[in-house]
């Protein structure tokens, strides 16, 4: 009995070492699946998270505020993404893996070790990034592509690279602010703007601080006024966007600003930063990504005195590209140039290819004011401003006119079967006789006198009724074929 009852305890001890062990081998984490866990959460940036994967006995391991702000540091610099981590060796707990991810700058790609002990990594400082320590820094350059032109089907600039110029205040040589609201009312602006402006931490006694930019010809205007002559006002000459044609064509090539924190989030990994502008409407807008190109980069290891140690991927800037329209702008500016005054909208085609010549929208608003940048009060005016100016009238639809009326009436006097001036007698709804039964022609305005004129001014539908039964269906037949009416 006691030798039977020894075996069944030692089958159940074996089943339960063989329990214990299976447990221990299928349910561990291989060291493989600990480096891609850790890395899954580098791809989160839940770099707090990474942070308790580490053994916390290690001598190495560095403060937990100090590991979350080293990877901002850098990988919100380099903006990594498609992160991709393959291990490529495994001995005695030490795992050789090696790590690419797309940046700024191009690819990134190296290779690194990792000891893994009891699921939980040993920090080294290459963990955070290639080569890096206290000492040596990982630093971003990026280099800002030039802006693509755009030009009018004959080579004319409608926007490029050109100068405008700069207001500013140097305070070491100013007499206090004693002269601000002087300044202020030169520059369209308030004492409050300038005050604020002027209390920033960086500037030092001999700092330039710009108040407005302007373009050359209110720069010769206040010159002429002599606000130079106001003790630390200073100018300089800046590059920026330029619209040579200005309101003649701000509807069509809209305007570029500096990007905002919105732009920020809905481009982000495209290279923008908050130095960056952006076509904001128009063609600007539409074709941003041709026009922006594409922003260079380097990423660079640098020690302690900025000397570059090691340069870890490099990505040369790609120029935008320039835009050619089919504008015409010597026809855009003359159309421009009738209609100024009025509310209106003026379209241009080349009737054989179906190109746009030009495309005016009066009254106009100066895309020049967005790039200098804008005062509230003249936002504020624009967009109150009951002529509506910031609206491209050339866009709107309406309900097309009756396009065969003026055809009709060609072919009546061109028949002779028509008499321009003879008076039909106004009426809104009209039938030849009582064969038609209940069917009428109507119309919305039956003008008097019934002539051509006033039946082509209202769009007269009882008129060119009765117009047509006068030229006859064989005439108008005829007309129409010759017209090509009918054919693609």
């Amino acid at each position: 009995m006691n030798k039977k009852r020894n075996i069944i305890i030692g089958l159940i001890v074996c089943v339960l070492l063989m329990t214990v062990v299976f447990f221990v081998f299928n349910h561990g984490k291989s060291n493989e699946q600990v480096v891609t866990e850790y890395f899954e959460l580098l791809k989160k940036k839940d770099y707090k998270q990474m942070y308790q994967m580490l053994d916390q006995k290690t001598v190495y391991t560095p403060t937990q505020k100090y590991f979350i702000e080293k990877h901002k540091e850098i990988y919100d610099v380099i903006n990594p993404s498609n992160i991709q981590v393959k291990v490529i060796d495994e001995k005695d707990n030490m795992v050789q893996y090696q790590i690419s991810m797309d940046t700024v700058a191009g690819k990134v790609k190296y290779k690194n070790k990792i000891e893994i002990k009891n699921e939980q990594i040993k920090f080294n400082k290459q963990l955070i990034f290639d080569e890096f320590s206290d000492k040596n820094k990982v630093k971003v350059i990026t280099t800002q592509p030039y802006r693509g032109y755009i030009l009018d089907r004959n080579g004319k600039y409608l926007a490029k690279q050109g100068n405008a110029y700069s207001f500013g205040l140097v305070r070491g040589k100013l007499n206090s602010e004693n002269d601000y609201a002087q300044i202020a009312k030169y520059l369209e602006t308030d004492v409050e703007t300038i005050q604020k402006k002027m209390s920033a931490s960086w500037i030092k006694d001999d700092s330039f601080v710009p108040i407005k930019n302007v373009s050359e010809q209110v720069k010769n205007q206040l010159i002429q006024q002599e606000i130079l002559n106001i003790k630390g006002v200073k100018i300089n000459t800046i590059s920026m966007r330029v619209y040579p044609y200005d309101k003649i064509t701000s509807h069509i090539i809209g305007y570029v600003q500096n990007v905002n924190s919105e732009d920020l989030k809905k481009h982000k990994n495209e290279g923008y930063t908050s130095n960056s502008i952006i076509g904001r409407s128009g063609i600007e807008a539409t074709y941003e990504k041709e026009l922006r190109g594409e922003v260079g980069g380097k990423i660079v290891i640098v020690d302690e005195n900025n000397n570059v140690i090691k340069t870890v991927a490099q990505k040369e800037a790609k120029d935008g590209k320039d835009i050619r329209l089919t504008i015409d702008i010597d026809l855009q500016q003359s159309l421009y140039n009738e209609y100024q005054n009025d509310k209106s909208a003026s379209v241009a085609l080349n009737p054989q290819t179906g190109e746009v010549l030009a495309l005016v929208s009066t009254p106009s608003y100066s895309n020049n004011d967005f790039v200098l940048g804008l005062s509230t009060d003249k936002w504020d005016a624009l967009n109150n401003d009951s002529n509506q100016p910031l609206m491209s009238r050339y866009k709107q639809t309406y309900t097309p006119g009756s396009t065969m009326k003026p055809i009709t009436a060609a072919i009546g006097l061109e028949t002779k079967t028509i008499d321009a001036n003879k008076d039909l007698g106004a009426k809104d709804k009209w039938q030849k006789d009582s064969s038609w039964g209940n069917y009428y022609v109507t119309t919305l305005h039956a003008p008097s006198p019934n002539n051509l004129k006033n039946a082509i001014t209202y769009s007269d539908n009882v008129y060119f009724a009765r117009s047509a039964l006068s030229i006859g269906k064989d005439n108008l037949f005829k007309y129409y074929k010759n017209l090509k009416i009918g054919e693609k």
